[in-house]
């Protein structure tokens, strides 16, 4: 697991070839790894921990169309 989470962003996201610096079997083999470790539960598919906020603009945005109506 700590080979793979190198390949993994903070958001759990597969890392490009140019940041991992690998050649592209090298790249599908690894995006296949981390796509079978995610369906066997031992990475998560989100990373949960941020929790989403509203932030001012879109209430302001959700403001205006409730206005507009």
């Amino acid at each position: 697991m700590s080979l793979i989470s190198r390949f993994i962003s903070e958001q759990e996201k597969i890392l490009s070839r140019r940041v991992n610096r690998l050649t592209l079997k090298q790249q599908q083999s690894i995006t296949i790894a981390i796509k079978q470790a995610r369906i066997l539960s031992l990475l998560p598919f989100l990373n949960n921990e941020k929790q989403f906020e509203r932030n001012e603009s879109t209430t302001r945005t959700t403001a205006l169309r409730t206005r507009n109506k």
